[in-house]
């Protein structure tokens, strides 16, 4: 019976009921309403706060920030006032210095101008007209245009000094001088080897105020150049015509070698182009070289032939004379050299021309020739002077020194017989 009684409790116990909690929603919403109140009342007050405290705030930083804009506009105006006094001191002196240099080289181009005037009267256009076929064997007309310059007048004519190598087989020769006048011209002679000509317009073609105004260049006239002198460069010395440019000597060493004899060349500092010519002149106005066909040695500047070395040359073109040769191209060797040699002057054969009666005697490239018909050689200058005084046919003993197969030089006479171009 205990048993059971025992057995029944612990049943009971076993089922006892457990109550569930009640719902809380109404509690949650409360909270929520609650944060939401307590955000607006927050918002509320710092809205209040800083409507409060942003008038003073602004207005400091107003009153600050126009105490530093006065503050830098006064350093800045200070500091741009002394800078403004210091650049206007030095534009006014640069300015000055400018207009000093300027009108000190507008001062030199005016007397270029003035020097070269005189001479630039002498100055003529040469066009020489040739006949032409194409490929099709028409007929046209070919034109090349160069400087000539006006070196002698007689009664009936003017003489000027040209380039050869535009007048080849032309058909005619128009000469226009500075006033504007064009008339026809013709060749006395040229001479390919050193590339000039002589022509000749008879007066009885110009109008008296274009004979007038012709000013007839002295070429005997000249002085001696050296470097750094002055130049004045007239004419198309840059393909440009009645162009007038100046710059100074450059060297005086080169040499333009030609057969029979050789020219001293003046280098300079003045731009030219392949198609330049026209005539140097010295800082008196004076004319000191005819300026140089360019070739691939002379790079852009212009080089001028020594007027008075050409003046044999000249001389014999225009009175239309054969000119006597032989064909050698020679140049001075050095007084050391000659001591080695045991002789006082010689000259050193380069080259001889093909088929020349140098060639055909048996003067050969390396001979050094040390006389003409007996007399010491000076220079190839006064090998030409002598040769002209021969004739056509006469024969001329030239001595010379060849290294033999010992490395010695031997002494050997050659007769050349004299030719003509």
């Amino acid at each position: 019976m205990k048993k059971n009684k025992m057995d029944t409790q612990e049943y009971q116990f076993i089922k006892e009921t457990v109550k569930k909690q009640p719902k809380e929603n109404g509690s949650l919403l409360r909270r929520l309403l609650m944060i939401a109140g307590c955000g607006v009342l927050f918002g509320g007050c710092a809205a209040v706060t800083f409507a409060s405290v942003f008038p003073v705030m602004a207005d400091r930083e107003e009153n600050t920030q126009q105490k530093i804009e006065l503050t830098g506009s006064d350093v800045a105006e200070t500091i741009s006032e002394e800078q403004a006094t210091e650049r206007e001191s030095v534009a006014s002196v640069s300015e000055k210095e400018e207009k000093s240099l300027l009108a000190m080289r507008q001062e030199v181009y005016r007397e270029v101008l003035k020097v070269s005037q005189k001479s630039r009267k002498s100055l003529v256009n040469v066009r020489g007209i040739s006949k032409d076929e194409d490929l099709l064997n028409n007929s046209y007309l070919q034109q090349e245009d160069t400087e000539g310059l006006v070196f002698l007048e007689t009664e009936t004519q003017f003489y000027i000094l040209t380039y050869e190598e535009e007048l080849e087989n032309l058909q005619e020769l128009q000469v226009t001088f500075a006033d504007g006048s064009t008339v026809q011209g013709e060749i006395c002679r040229g001479d390919a080897d050193s590339g000039f000509a002589v022509a000749t317009v008879r007066k009885n073609l110009l109008n008296d105020s274009t004979r007038e105004g012709i000013v007839v260049s002295d070429l005997t006239d000249t002085k001696k150049l050296g470097q750094s002198d002055i130049v004045i460069a007239i004419g198309s010395p840059a393909g440009d015509s009645d162009a007038v440019v100046y710059g100074m000597i450059t060297s005086v060493s080169e040499k333009l070698s030609v057969a029979d004899t050789e020219y001293n060349v003046l280098a300079t500092d003045v731009q030219g182009n392949e198609d330049g010519s026209g005539v140097l002149l010295d800082s008196d106005g004076n004319v000191a070289g005819m300026i140089l066909k360019k070739n691939e040695n002379d790079g852009d500047n212009i080089h001028a032939v020594s007027i008075s070395q050409i003046l044999p040359l000249v001389e014999h073109l225009a009175n239309k004379e054969t000119i006597r040769y032989t064909g050698i191209y020679g140049t001075e060797i050095t007084q050391a050299q000659c001591r080695k040699l045991g002789i006082d002057q010689g000259l050193y054969v380069e080259r001889t021309q093909e088929e020349s009666p140098a060639m055909k005697a048996g003067i050969q490239c390396g001979d050094i020739i040390s006389k003409i018909d007996g007399t010491p050689t000076e220079s190839m200058q006064s090998y030409y002077t002598y040769l002209q005084t021969k004739k056509q046919g006469e024969n001329l003993t030239i001595t010379v020194l060849r290294k033999n197969s010992d490395g010695e030089y031997a002494e050997k006479d050659y007769k050349i017989t004299v030719g003509e171009r």
